[in-house]
């Protein structure tokens, strides 16, 4: 793998230690709760160099727990009267494959591929019948793509922008032992097909850190069996520390608003909202070729509509090889 352009020592070893790369991936907050971390790890997003031709690899492990019935802003442990079930537990494990390619100083590509496995369980009968219904499943989620484009370069800073589409290669039929099938918030897929668009900026400071932020948009453009997932705005912003050769601090906020779904097949009273999130991070460097990286997303705010599964802790891991 071709090594990366030699910045200053300090933005050297930063550079080393942040060279993560998966996808961007933003939640899909709904009644059931199914989500995705909002941490990123897109080193070139941080304003990392890389030479043209370089390509990098990555495994991220993503661990959501979702325990926590929400309405409005505040917990509660009741469905409303009108309710069809009443969720008790979401648990998100996803490990997330990334391909990063380099075309120049100024022209990239990153493609993903989720593998999602939860396991959710809900009242079917929250006045009624206490027996529990549950889903444990392991399938494909959607891929994504997403090019950037670098229109300012400097020395210290850099601006540019990001293109690109989700692919419904997830599937949004799965069912659980007795054949019922899940609701279309907890399936893996979307069945939609959307667009994806964002701006990005970096600065290196004389100390060596290094401070991005970035503004995405995703929206469906395409969809099916009547589920509209709905449009959805992140805002991140983060800094990173080298403390030593070998190991950088990292820390992250990372906001979302989410619309509601529309469709005959969605929820759309109890689904989207707002947050905000902390998300610590460390970052070790194995060797030029191999480093390593953990977080904590840890929530500052959460308003949900109508009632829904909130997260209440996430963790992401991975490991990113260089060629």
């Amino acid at each position: 793998m071709p090594r990366m352009l030699h910045p200053p020592p300090c933005r050297a070893s930063a550079a080393a230690l942040v060279a993560t790369a998966t996808a961007f991936a933003i939640p899909a907050a709904a009644s059931c709760g199914s989500a995705a971390c909002l941490v990123n790890t897109q080193w070139q997003i941080h304003g990392i160099p890389t030479e043209a031709g370089g390509t990098l690899f990555q495994l991220q492990y993503d661990y959501i727990k979702q325990d926590r019935l929400m309405s409005g802003s505040r917990k509660t442990s009741v469905a409303p009267e009108d309710a069809d079930a009443l969720e008790q537990r979401t648990l998100s494990q996803t490990l997330i494959a990334s391909l990063d390619y380099t075309f120049d100083k100024d022209w990239g590509v990153t493609a993903t591929l989720p593998v999602v496995s939860r396991k959710h369980d809900h009242l079917a009968d929250p006045y009624g019948d206490p027996t529990p219904e549950s889903w444990n499943f392991t399938q494909l989620g959607d891929a994504r793509v997403v090019g950037r484009y670098r229109f300012v370069a400097a020395d210290s800073y850099n601006v540019g922008a990001q293109f690109g589409i989700v692919l419904p290669t997830g599937p949004h039929d799965v069912s659980n032992a007795g054949g019922i099938v899940a609701e279309r918030s907890l399936e893996p897929g979307t069945g939609a097909t959307s667009g994806v668009i964002g701006a990005y900026a970096n600065f290196t400071s004389h100390d060596g850190a290094i401070w991005f932020a970035q503004l995405q948009f995703q929206g469906a453009m395409a969809t099916k069996d009547d589920f509209r997932p709905g449009n959805q705005v992140l805002l991140t912003g983060g800094v990173t520390w080298p403390v030593s050769e070998g190991v950088a601090l990292m820390g992250q906020l990372n906001g979302l608003w989410r619309g509601r779904d529309s469709g005959t097949n969605a929820e759309p009273e109890d689904s989207g909202g707002r947050s905000l999130f902390f998300s610590p991070g460390l970052s070790y460097t194995v060797s030029p070729q191999l480093q390593l990286h953990a977080f904590a997303q840890l929530p500052l705010y959460r308003y949900v509509n109508g009632t829904q599964l909130a997260v209440n802790w996430a963790a992401v891991g991975g490991i990113t090889f260089r060629f």
